[in-house]
Formats: C-alpha cells, structure tokens, sequence
C-alpha cells in the first residue's frame, strides 16, 4: 500500500516543485522585462482593469454575504 502511494505523491510533489519554479521565473524575469517594454498608457490600462475587477468582485461579494 505504501508503494502506490509513493508512485502518487512523489510525482505531484515534483510537478509542483516545478509549477512553484516555472511561475517565479516568469513572474521575476519574464513579466518585469515584458512590463518594462510596455508603454504606459498600456500600463495605465492594466491597472484601471485590474482595480476595478477587483472593485466590482468585492461589490459582488458584499452583495452576496448580506
């Protein structure tokens, strides 16, 4: 029994192992060179997107749990 539990989590422990590594290097490499390459009133537009995605699910979410 211990054995095809090894064949389980041995392998998802190394894939997450490799997810955690793969989105650090994007996250620290990739994205900050891509951000810097970016004009800014693209810039500008993420951020407005993202601010009011966030706005509208915290709306959402106070609506919900009221």
């Amino acid at each position: 029994m211990t054995r095809l539990f090894h064949h389980i989590i041995v392998p998802t422990g190394r894939t997450i192992v490799m997810g955690i590594r793969f989105n650090r290097l994007v996250w620290t490499k990739y994205f900050d060179a891509a951000w810097e390459a970016t004009p800014l009133h693209e810039k500008l537009t993420w951020v407005l997107f993202l601010s009011n995605t966030l706005a509208i699910l915290t709306l959402l979410q106070i609506l919900a749990f009221k």
